[in-house]
């Protein structure tokens, strides 16, 4: 939810894309797309597809996920990377770039950051939490 009074910032992009798929790209022309493209897709199933070691951000994400909707529509993507130690490098050098390119964020909340893009289109959230003894630095950016 937009807090009231907030404003884009000023020169940020509208998020209406990811690894050059428009959000709203049904499945099967996304896995054409990414497969013609070089990505490694790890497999797919229940509105998922997953792909392996995906760069973004000048960053390697080992497991990236794509997330389409009951219609078969690409809603939203995760980049997720995990340890078996506690880091904040990734998560750091992430939130950096994001404030450089969305400025500071709407929202932050127990290691957990959201921007919107430009004109209020689409959002990005980066967290960092622990599960089953592992540490996991998330980035979510959907439309």
């Amino acid at each position: 939810m937009i807090p009231v009074g907030w404003r884009p910032y000023y020169g940020a992009p509208v998020i209406d894309r990811i690894l050059g798929l428009v959000f709203g790209t049904l499945f099967d022309a996304s896995l054409d797309y990414l497969y013609y493209s070089g990505y490694d897709i790890d497999g797919y199933a229940d509105g998922v597809i997953y792909l392996r070691d995906v760069p973004m951000l000048n960053l390697t994400w080992p497991d990236v996920m794509l997330c389409y909707d009951d219609a078969g529509a690409l809603a939203n993507a995760q980049f997720v990377y995990s340890t078996s130690y506690y880091d904040m490098a990734r998560y750091n050098r992430v939130y950096r770039s994001l404030c450089r390119v969305y400025g500071e964020p709407v929202a932050y909340s127990d290691g957990t950051a959201s921007w919107y893009g430009g004109n209020t289109t689409g959002y990005v959230t980066l967290s960092m939490a622990m599960a089953d003894g592992r540490y996991y630095t998330t980035m979510s950016i959907g439309y």
